[in-house]
């Protein structure tokens, strides 16, 4: 009943999803120059100070420099990137749900010369664009636009809310277990108060940081998909109970659209490889879930 399944499987919309892709490996390479310079730095600088307690100034003077580097440096070219991956995104999002751009709230378009470079970047990691393929559950296709196209809409904040909370639970072990470790390095060594200092707690600063500012913002980001999940589903409640006419369903679309491209804008970034882990369970729910969604219209015509 509506061509979303068919749409985003045109060249062109998988050249844009790989796009968006490549931009965003991109901003996460200049995110893990970040993590290196931090936090395996974090366990050198504590062992060698320990073993040459000369060396304790120049220990903290590298955990001051990275973070330094982290707020000035990297964090702007790196948000710069993500915003770029966003509008590619936006753009996709647009054309397969049949919105228009709104370039109020997302700018100007992004430029066909940058989608087809990275796309074309993309391509020479990956043979062929199947990972990229059914971005959308099939099972969408059985309904009108206005409704396939909030379905899409749940999904999206649905599969980006769970993926955070798994990371997050992750960044918060392994700044768990570094602080114990290096914390029982100078403990285990007797170190003095200013050797600690110097020698363990300036060190580890630009890991609380990274760590600390993870754990927060994509808690912080699930929160706000959650409620743009709440908002859909609300919407899905009012349309089957027609309470809602399609035109009504379309302009609140467009609203929760917006919301969306700002949220994906300003979210932390997530490394491929913890995505990819958890991509096939979260596939499966998450076409469980519009299953669920289509049954319920279906039981309530």
């Amino acid at each position: 009943m509506n061509s979303i399944t068919q749409e985003q499987l045109e060249h062109k919309q998988l050249e844009r999803l790989a796009a968006q892709r490549q931009i965003y490996s991109d901003a996460k390479k200049i995110q893990a120059i970040n993590m290196i310079l931090s936090v395996p730095a974090v366990i050198v600088w504590s062992i060698l100070v320990v073993k040459f307690p000369d060396l304790k100034i120049w220990s903290a003077f590298w955990g001051i420099t990275v973070t330094f580097l982290g707020f000035i440096v990297f964090n702007p070219f790196q948000k710069e990137l993500q915003e770029k991956a966003a509008k590619i995104q936006q753009l996709f999002d647009c054309d397969v749900l049949q919105l228009s751009w709104n370039e109020l709230n997302s700018g100007k378009r992004p430029e066909p010369e940058l989608i087809c470079q990275k796309s074309r970047n993309y391509r020479r990691n990956h043979s062929d664009y199947s990972k990229l393929k059914d971005w959308y559950p099939i099972g969408v296709s059985q309904l009108p636009i206005h409704l396939g196209r909030l379905v899409c809409q749940r999904t999206n904040c649905w599969w980006d809310a769970q993926l955070r909370r798994r990371y997050a639970y992750y960044i918060q072990l392994i700044i768990i277990g570094l602080s114990i470790f290096v914390f029982l390095i100078g403990f285990i060594n007797g170190l003095t108060l200013e050797k600690f200092f110097l020698a363990v707690f300036f060190p580890l600063t630009p890991v609380l940081f990274f760590g600390i500012n993870q754990y927060r913002d994509n808690i912080e980001a699930a929160s706000r998909l959650d409620r743009l999940k709440d908002e859909a589903e609300s919407y899905w409640r009012q349309a089957i109970n027609q309470k809602l006419v399609p035109q009504e369903l379309t302009q609140l679309s467009y609203k929760l659209q917006n919301s969306i491209y700002d949220n994906r804008r300003r979210n932390p970034l997530i490394f491929d490889w913890i995505y990819n882990r958890i991509r096939d369970e979260n596939e499966e729910q998450m076409n469980q879930g519009a299953e669920a969604l289509i049954e319920e219209l279906f039981k309530n015509p």
